[in-house]
């Protein structure tokens, strides 16, 4: 299929909540441009789970919206329309006639299954992501449903659709404003008994990352951000944390919809139903222990624009927005490092130790620096979380696109970073074995090496002044002498216990030993 002239493609989706539009172009193969998009809050879904039919109001109201995204797609002489509803136009006994009625001005419309939507959602998601995603759990909420679902780039592995839209419930449990307490409690009690069979399910499935979307969790994620003034964003996604949104949820829940209104990000009219749909969140958090997952601003629009131009431009593989502009090391370091000079250190100690080691690992020079950016950057996953945050560090890098690296260097760095603590890399893990056999290899000294260094000065207090090597003639035995004035028993102690990958990729006997200084520590 040529690309010598740009072409442009729509999607709608109308949902229980909202209608949302996107214009796109594409003017080099597997990527586009996101011209125009726009979201109209029509709640299509009003009425529509307590009593089967659709609002007259309502259906009016959405015809108008269809009518004038139809008149932008004109404008730009658009090629192709998808437009698809989701759960109102499922469950509403009149949908046929609304569907006709769009049809008349122009907008041929599909209602998508449930395991549809679900796989729409993420596709949308996965198609912004700057890594390779091994496995996610996606968590979708909108009006009237919750989509669920397991996958990565290639499959998805389950699918599933629940009756909690954000919506419904608050239709079906809350009749107060504030809501009752005793409201709340029937509607989590609900959500918790709707969850469980599912939940057993999707358990079996080894997600590594967990992703939000739709407009209640990113309206919460940044409402969050907006009230604690904290920022909690990692390139195109933000980060919630379980113990906040409960926070937020009890100052929302105790205040009326218009406080609500005005504290809450994006569109005010969403403070009616904003509470509902955070506890569906934190329900879905707590079950599946989630202390945290990523809020993409991605969904189902977005997978509705990758999924048309993959089915018009027939085996072109995976499709992408255009990336953002790539960060600089510096850059990345100021964004997420919780303690620079920790990272700085580790540093000088992992180079000091790459040069003196030349003997044993034979690389060549330019591995010095990914060695450097790794050992900058090897803590950058605490932003998240403590627990596994050298895997979590592994997906901050890859998504960062960093300036001085290709994508095959910057596979490297975030695989040595990754490995600077707990398994040894192993082809096992999906990241290292999609690395070729020389850049594994690279891989499993380097990471070696960064793991004594950051073991060196596992207090962050710099202790560690400098570092010698000594290797016996036949290169069997290796000896490393730190220097400082203070006692490193502790530091020898660990960094031989996180040296064992140093003597099993070298096949040497590691020691280490102290040297005392008596110049006192530079501050």
């Amino acid at each position: 299929m040529g690309f010598s002239m740009a072409q442009h493609f729509a999607v709608i989706d109308v949902g229980s909540n909202a209608i949302r539009c996107q214009v796109a172009v594409v003017d080099h193969p597997k990527h586009y441009r996101v011209l125009e998009q726009e979201r109209q809050p029509v709640r299509l879904g009003h009425d529509v789970f307590q009593t089967g039919k659709l609002n007259p109001e309502t259906v009016d109201a959405a015809l108008k919206v269809l009518g004038d995204f139809k008149k932008i797609f004109e404008r730009f002489r658009v090629k192709s329309i998808r437009a698809v509803g989701t759960s109102a136009l499922r469950e509403a006994s009149d949908s046929r006639s609304f569907i006709k009625r769009a049809a008349k001005i122009g907008v041929p419309l599909e209602v998508l299954s449930e395991q549809e939507e679900a796989r729409l959602i993420s596709l949308g998601i996965m198609s912004g992501l700057r890594f390779h995603l091994p496995l996610g759990l996606f968590v979708d909420i909108g009006g009237g449903s919750v989509e669920l679902s397991v996958a990565n780039t290639t499959n998805t592995f389950c699918l599933f659709s629940l009756p909690l839209g954000a919506v419904r419930l608050t239709e079906q449990f809350i009749a107060h404003d504030p809501p009752q307490r005793k409201e709340v409690k029937e509607l989590r009690a609900f959500v918790r008994a709707q969850l469980g069979p599912t939940m057993r399910r999707i358990q079996r499935e080894k997600f590594t990352m967990a992703f939000g979307s739709a407009g209640t969790i990113t309206a919460l994620a940044e409402t969050d951000t907006r009230v604690t003034g904290n920022a909690n964003r990692t390139g195109s996604l933000t980060v919630l944390r379980r113990p906040r949104l409960k926070a937020l949820l009890e100052i929302l829940m105790n205040e009326p919809a218009p406080e609500r209104a005005a504290m809450i990000s994006g569109d005010p009219k969403r403070a009616d139903i904003i509470v509902a749909g955070g506890f569906v969140l934190y329900e879905i958090m707590s079950e599946f222990g989630l202390d945290y997952l990523f809020v993409s601003r991605r969904g189902l629009r977005d997978g509705l624009m990758v999924d048309l131009l993959q089915r018009h431009y027939a085996d072109t593989g995976p499709w992408h927005p255009d990336a953002d502009r790539a960060e600089s090391l510096d850059q990345i370091s100021q964004k997420y490092l919780f303690d620079a000079r920790h990272a700085h250190h580790v540093s000088q100690l992992a180079l000091n130790l790459f040069y003196q080691l030349h003997d044993l690992h034979r690389l060549p020079e330019k591995y010095a620096s990914m060695l450097n950016a790794a050992a900058l950057v090897h803590d950058i996953g605490l932003f998240i979380a403590g627990p596994k945050h050298h895997k979590h560090s592994y997906y901050l890098i890859k998504s960062s696109g960093m300036k001085s690296f290709n994508k095959l260097d910057l596979e490297v760095v975030a695989n040595i970073a990754r490995y600077h603590r707990k398994a040894h890399p192993s082809p096992k893990h999906l990241g290292f074995s999609q690395l070729s056999p020389t850049n594994q290899d690279v891989v499993r000294k380097l990471s070696a090496i960064l793991r004594v260094a950051d073991a060196l000065d596992f207090r962050g207090e710099q202790r560690v002044e400098s570092v010698s090597c000594a290797l016996n003639k036949n290169l069997k035995a290796l000896t490393i002498s730190a220097a400082s004035p203070a006692n490193l028993r502790d530091e020898i102690e660990w960094a031989l216990n996180k040296g064992r990958l140093i003597q099993e990729v070298f096949n040497v006997k590691l020691s280490l030993k102290q040297t005392r200084t008596s110049r006192s520590k530079q501050n």
